[in-house]
């Protein structure tokens, strides 16, 4: 009888999701980043949660001046996720280990990818969403009331909106790449589990803080699949913020987290 080689594969069966700082204990089970590209990465999806919690019940708030307060509020999560998606960006096109990873052609397609964001979303110190965020939401100068709204009035619901929605449509251009790593802590001591290449996430055996062999194989979901779900939270949540008429994204599919060979 012919001895079988290799590695058995299994289906990963836990019900992962992202490490989160609110929790006074991360689940054992959840996604961390396991390299620069993904903590930036993970630095969206906190924020873009945030979002989604603000967003909440805001479709059936009774008055426009509910609303408005809510959008001043939700300002802060948004700066951080624009900041957040410009840093991904910047790192995937100037940091040194990326510089194999993409060929000349994908490398000036991320370039476009923030100019773009950022012919919609301008971050410099006179833009709009700096200025409600920086004298507005996140502290109160000392502003009269007409000063203060003259500085929000710079930012209208549906500007808002359109930064919001601009966020979520480039990250459904970088979410394809295949750059970015997740660990998880439910291994036994001794061990290390990672996921480089999804959908496998390997567990090693280490010997002096060093990986010697392989100790197990599992197909697990990919992490993208939590962004995705949050993604189409937010855009369902903030319809309302546009005027009729206006253009926005509406939803996004699971397709968006493929991975393929040009963003």
């Amino acid at each position: 009888m012919e001895e079988k080689k290799g590695i058995p594969i299994y289906l990963d069966e836990a019900k992962r999701k992202f490490a989160n700082s609110a929790l006074e204990e991360v689940e054992i089970t959840a996604w961390h980043p396991s390299n620069p590209p993904a903590i930036n990465l993970w630095r969206c999806f906190e924020a873009l949660e945030d979002i989604a919690n603000l967003l909440k019940g805001t479709a059936i708030l009774s008055n426009d001046e509910e609303r408005r307060r809510r959008t001043k509020i939700l300002v802060i999560p948004l700066y951080s996720l624009c900041v957040a998606i410009r840093d991904l960006c910047n790192y995937l096109n100037s940091a040194l280990e990326m510089r194999n990873q993409f060929n000349k052609v994908q490398r000036a397609e991320i370039n476009k990818t923030l100019e773009d964001f950022l012919k919609v979303v301008p971050l410099d110190k006179t833009s709009a969403i700096r200025s409600v965020r920086d004298q507005l939401s996140a502290h109160v100068d000392k502003l009269m009331p007409y000063e203060a709204k003259t500085i929000f009035d710079r930012a209208k619901n549906h500007e808002i909106g359109a930064w919001l929605h601009q966020c979520i449509l480039t990250l459904s251009q970088l979410l394809p790449l295949d750059v970015y790593g997740w660990t998880t802590d439910d291994c036994p001591e001794g061990y290390f589990r990672v996921m480089s290449v999804e959908p496998w996430l390997v567990t090693f055996k280490l010997e002096n803080d060093k990986p010697t062999m392989i100790a197990g194989l599992h197909i697990a979901t990919s992490p993208k699949k939590l962004i995705l779900k949050t993604c189409n939270k937010v855009l369902e949540t903030s319809r309302w913020m546009f005027r009729e008429g206006d253009q926005y994204v509406i939803s996004l599919s699971e397709e968006t987290i493929n991975s393929e060979e040009s963003v």
